[in-house]
């Protein structure tokens, strides 16, 4: 069953507050004004009208200012980030696309401050409270309406079948065995949110036995270059603080037969391998662009 846990922070908590104290704000300002103009003639009516308004004002400017400076001062962050971690969801070979943003006005799957804009790109703008939580891919598969455990995820598609899985557009210097498509659209499943599909240990990928597998891939700024691990809990799994990818992490969730590692690769560590970087984008090999190398040594405590 695919879950949908409303993840409540403090954050969420402040905002909450700002908005209904906004609201009562308005409706208390238009009732006076209201009230002024009716009454217009009523020369009592003037002084506790005004001081009313002023109250409301100030009130509620000082609610939203204290708030804020709350907030930031029991964040882990201090104040509002903008950090980004690239993310890809691959399954038996196939790349999955994330479910794109709906409607005319939202450019975004997931909330406010931690969201996706269609570009295999986790971003987290705004502050950071608890990073273990507000900053990790638990809360990120929640909030765009999936869910990753240590022995299964799920990951919301959109409403097209035709748009279940990653278009010429997105794809990249990795391999797709389109072959297996119709295996995986037996993962897909409906609810009352949207498609999805679901995978748990043990179901298969080409007639074996399969598993999520979550592999992040770091850079060193120093050595310029990258090494991945595999992750034993994705629960755990953090964002860096790094506002560009590279530096910031290149996530890969995959279900497929048991492996130590992952051939697959986001575009912008692709773009910049000294070896790849022509079959992901580049036109031609630069060597100011082409600058960065894989090691098998890992990066980081995970």
């Amino acid at each position: 069953m695919l879950l949908n846990l409303a993840v409540a922070d403090l954050e969420q908590t402040i905002n909450q507050l700002g908005f209904k104290t906004v609201g009562i704000s308005v409706v208390i300002l238009v009732f006076c004004t209201l009230l002024a103009i009716f009454f217009k003639k009523h020369k009592k009516l003037k002084l506790p009208l005004f001081l009313t308004m002023a109250v409301t004002l100030v009130l509620s400017t000082l609610i939203l200012f204290v708030s804020t400076i709350y907030l930031n001062v029991k964040s882990d962050s201090k104040g509002p980030v903008h950090w980004h971690s690239d993310i890809e969801f691959w399954a038996c070979g196939v790349e999955l696309d994330l479910r794109d943003p709906h409607g005319v006005l939202s450019n975004k799957i997931g909330t406010s401050t931690f969201h996706e804009h269609n570009d295999k790109r986790i971003h987290l703008e705004g502050v950071v409270v608890r990073k273990n939580i507000d900053a990790g891919l638990s809360k990120f598969m929640n909030v765009t309406g999936g869910y990753i455990t240590t022995q299964s995820l799920a990951v919301p598609l959109n409403d097209s079948a035709d748009k279940w899985f990653a278009g010429i557009e997105q794809m990249d210097g990795d391999k797709q065995k389109t072959e297996n498509i119709g295996q995986v659209e037996g993962f897909v499943k409906q609810n009352g949110e949207g498609y999805y599909a679901e995978f748990k240990n043990g179901e298969q990928c080409d007639s074996a036995p399969a598993e999520l597998q979550t592999f992040v891939i770091s850079f060193n700024k120093q050595a310029k270059t990258y090494s991945q691990i595999k992750l034993a809990n994705p629960t755990r799994y953090t964002m860096r603080g790094e506002p560009l990818v590279p530096p910031g992490d290149c996530v890969i969730v995959e279900f497929d037969t048991p492996k130590t590692r992952t051939d697959k690769l986001c575009r912008q560590y692709g773009i910049r391998d000294e070896q790849r970087c022509e079959e992901f984008g580049a036109k031609s090999y630069s060597a100011e662009l082409c600058n960065i190398r894989e090691v098998t040594e890992s990066i980081g405590p995970f």
